[in-house]
């Protein structure tokens, strides 16, 4: 069979791997299996898992020429690309309910202010009548009662050949000690791994080590770091702990407590979705109720402490292991049920594209209706800038387009004048850089754009009064008002943008994009355009808002 996953990203993390391990096996046993990302994936990518690169990898554009028996969205927003890729069958394999992983919404807080709209767009995507395999029985659970699917559960395997007792330590344990291990990414809410450490700080523990696919070197009162390891060294690390503390709030079936279980030691979790695949509280493992944060530190002490207590849950943790599928046995389910998909699904490409158009009509509706309720909350009130913060988006890139992971911001208040800047990253590379007001509907008036090298002072490019700003390219949603004095532009949608020209070699350590700029009202505005012919066009926008309100 032509297999083919949607993948998200090629770096590091526990879903990635549960594709690769399925993948990698599939294409053993004769089938052809793709890879479909976004944008290419270089090989250095694929360092932590060293049989990734045996793929086939490419791109969305590239698998757009193509055909294949079945096609599988791994995470929520694959199923909205679904549509661009002609397939015998489709499949939404479903390792979580990703809806779980926004944080609550807060319109003061400028990166959360559309997670509602996000959040709900998520949770459409399991309208979508597709054939549906998951890895956990909350979420088969979930799906049939919210949705009527009738979900197939094929639970994850381990790699018995590297999750084992037999292998290499980074340090050997030591009698009477206590090292506890913190495993996840930084800065991902819903992973808790801050507050986690945090806690494991305050116990008794004699050492608290860190493995994370965030790229840091340290972290501060970690006896020991480690940052985007292998998974085949991963076992190391595992082997010299005591304890794994993982308190996640949301997880499908997650694997490291049963990867620490594997390689000799126990854990502690929260009552999580998910850990009652295989964690029996106060057997193999300390299940606490969710954030009761005192009851993990002492746990902690009660297994510092009582040293027979710690071996009796490591011992029955290595039975619960020892009776694991492991993923080649996985790996087969997995394949059979793929095989009875495309023998029998009546999902087409055009069904699937029906349903991502409504749900994209939805979403537009939604979000809509929240631009407007703020636009008019600002424009009514008499007291801006007191809770009315925006900020400035900038995009660079080397010839491969833009995209989010290349991205960075600076907030203000709309309550004047304000300068926002950020520090370009070095790259000896030309690059290509793209300023993004973030009102979605509003004026912005641009009194200096200007990139300057902080540690030489010499400046790389500027766009005032003086210099003009013809060069600078209006695009999105926004349209030019007047480019004389200033660079005044009316946002009228989701994606206002404006394209400096051509590209800039940042050399320096502190290369800066400063933007002079000031946030107007729209009716003060209008009032001020008498004779620009601008006006007409605006005022018919200013009345449909009205019509809106």
């Amino acid at each position: 069979m032509r297999i083919a996953f949607l993948l998200g990203s090629a770096d590091i993390s526990g879903g990635t791997n549960v594709i690769l391990e399925y993948g990698i096996r599939m294409q053993v046993q004769g089938d052809e299996v793709f890879l479909i990302t976004l944008d290419p994936v270089d090989a250095t990518q694929l360092f932590w898992h060293k049989d990734a690169a045996a793929l086939c990898w490419i791109t969305l554009d590239e698998a757009q020429k193509l055909s294949f028996d079945i096609l599988l969205a791994t995470w929520w927003q694959s199923v909205f690309l679904l549509e661009k890729v002609q397939a015998q069958s489709y499949c939404y394999f479903v390792q979580s309910i990703e809806s779980r992983f926004f944080p609550p919404q807060n319109s003061r807080e400028l990166p959360n202010r559309d997670i509602d709209v996000l959040r709900e767009w998520c949770e459409s995507s399991y309208c979508f009548p597709l054939p549906v395999i998951t890895e956990a029985h909350w979420i088969c659970d979930y799906l049939h009662d919210l949705y009527g699917h009738k979900a197939v559960l094929i639970r994850n395997g381990i790699r018995k050949d590297i999750y084992n007792t037999n292998g290499k330590c980074v340090a050997a344990k030591k009698v009477g000690k206590l090292r506890v291990l913190v495993e996840g990414p930084l800065n991902v809410f819903f992973k808790n791994v801050e507050k986690t450490l945090e806690l494991c700080l305050q116990s008794d523990a004699d050492e608290v080590w860190l493995l994370t696919s965030s790229h840091i070197q340290e972290y501060a009162g970690v006896d020991r770091c480690f940052s985007k390891i292998p998974i085949e060294k991963t076992a190391e690390i595992y082997r010299s702990c005591d304890v794994l503390v993982k308190l996640s709030y949301v997880e499908g079936m997650f694997g490291p407590p049963l990867e620490m279980f594997h390689c000799g030691g126990t854990a502690i979790v929260y009552d999580v979705t998910g850990h009652d695949e295989y964690i029996k509280h106060k057997q193999n493992a300390i299940v606490v109720n969710k954030d009761a944060e005192s009851d993990v530190v002492s746990w902690i002490n009660r297994l510092k402490s009582d040293s027979e207590f710690l071996a009796a849950l490591c011992h029955e943790a290595s039975l619960t292991a020892k009776d694991w599928p492991d993923w080649q046995t996985q790996a087969e389910s997995f394949s059979k049920q793929l095989k009875k998909i495309t023998a029998s699904s009546q999902i087409t490409q055009k069904l699937v594209a029906g349903y991502t158009a409504r749900s994209s009509t939805a979403r537009d509706r939604y979000f809509k209706s929240q631009e407007y309720a703020r636009f008019f909350d600002r424009e009514n009130s008499l007291e801006i800038g007191r809770q009315y913060q925006n900020f400035i988006q900038v995009y660079y890139h080397h010839g491969r387009g833009y995209t989010n992971e290349a991205m960075l911001w600076d907030e203000y208040l709309d309550n004047g004048w304000q300068t926002c800047s950020v520090i370009l990253p070095f790259d000896m590379r030309p690059v290509a850089i793209r300023l993004d007001p973030s009102v979605r509907i509003g004026v912005i008036s641009i009194r200096t754009v200007r990139i300057v090298d902080k540690d030489t002072g010499d400046i790389l490019g500027e766009w005032n009064s003086q210099t003009g700003f013809n060069s600078l390219q209006l695009q999105g949603t926004c349209r030019q008002i007047e480019n004389k004095r200033l660079l005044k532009i009316f946002a009228h949608g989701e994606d206002p943008q404006i394209q400096l020209p051509g590209t800039y070699s940042i050399s320096g350590s502190r290369v800066e994009l400063q933007v002079e700029l000031f946030e107007e009202r729209v009716w003060s505005t209008l009032q001020a355009l008498s004779g620009n012919p601008v006006k007409r066009w605006l005022k018919k926008i200013v009345n449909f808002l009205r019509a809106a309100q």
